[in-house]
């Protein structure tokens, strides 16, 4: 039998993994003393809650996509960081579950990020962006196609789940999504990234610029709501990845977003405050604001070759 003191101790254990703040670096990892008063504010449940403060990521990362040969599109140089909301760093956490799913469905994994309330978790992001082609029998090229800058980035209460295939005679991973966003401006500048920070930097002569970008669900008549668009649904409308085998030999990647099991698929709506294009050598062109009231996808599937 437990005693007493055991038992209280072992909670103080759960509520403190539960809760764990940490400072991810490129280089170090450190732990943030937690409060009596944010312990006794969470519970921990079957899941766990986290958060990213003071996270940085920047470094020779690369992420590729392509042919099996080389070719295609890459990202290098990634410089990924977020603020941070230090009156609720743990009050309004990422939140990692595992749900039982619905009878005869498998059990799922769901990612639930901060509600974000007051806008204060902001996301930058900037690659090098370049074109590879190795097609040819000659010597390979490569394009330096500039760069690739996001500015103030900001997710509301956004959720990622995931489980297995509900389909036994089908493999493959199967997700439901739902988004609301915000974005400050989403830049390629084709001769370098300049300063990140500002979104009229006096290094970038040229860029074109997507400036003021909204994301989220549609109301009932064609507006811009404040709730998450649900792009992929477990239950109603999962989003399959698997690979696909070809009878010619090779694969393929296949992304598969279901017809919706019943109704239609949800909508969703986006605004973006001002297009324009920016040049030192030719006329820049501002193209005003665009927006799309209502949109929806019934039903998806791409696939990208993986082998020969």
């Amino acid at each position: 039998m437990l005693r007493p003191n055991c038992l209280k101790n072992i909670r103080a254990l759960q509520a403190l993994l539960a809760l764990v703040g940490c400072t991810l670096s490129w280089a170090a990892l450190a732990l943030t003393p937690i409060s009596d008063e944010d312990l006794a504010r969470v519970q921990g449940r079957d899941g766990f809650a986290f958060n990213l403060r003071g996270f940085a990521l920047q470094g020779p990362l690369t992420l590729r996509l392509g042919a099996a040969d080389g070719s295609g599109l890459a990202l290098s140089n990634f410089a990924l960081s977020r603020s941070d909301d230090l009156a609720a760093t743990f009050s309004d956490p990422y939140q990692l579950s595992l749900i039982k799913g619905p009878s005869g469905m498998p059990d799922r994994v769901i990612l639930s990020e901060p509600l974000n309330l007051n806008s204060a978790l902001r996301w930058q992001f900037a690659a090098d962006l370049s074109l590879i082609d190795k097609s040819s029998s000659a010597a390979p090229s490569s394009f330096n196609a500039g760069a690739l800058v996001l500015q103030d980035l900001r997710s509301f209460g956004g959720t990622l789940s995931l489980a297995p295939s509900a389909d036994p005679n089908e493999q493959g991973i199967a997700f439901g999504l739902g988004l609301r966003l915000d974005v400050g401006a989403l830049l390629l500048r084709p001769r370098g990234r300049a300063d990140t920070a500002l979104f009229d930097s006096p290094g970038a002569a040229e860029q074109f610029s997507l400036r003021g970008i909204h994301l989220a669900a549609a109301t009932a008549d064609g507006q811009l709501g404040n709730s998450l668009w649900r792009l992929a649904d477990l239950d109603r409308q999962p989003l399959l990845l698997n690979a696909v085998s070809s009878p010619e030999g090779g694969g393929f990647l296949h992304l598969n977003l279901a017809w919706p099991s019943q109704g239609q698929a949800p909508a969703g709506s986006l605004a973006i405050d001002n297009i324009a294009f920016k040049s030192d050598v030719g006329p820049s062109l501002d193209l005003g604001s665009s927006r799309i009231g209502s949109m929806q996808i019934q039903y998806l599937d791409v696939r990208l070759k993986t082998g020969p």
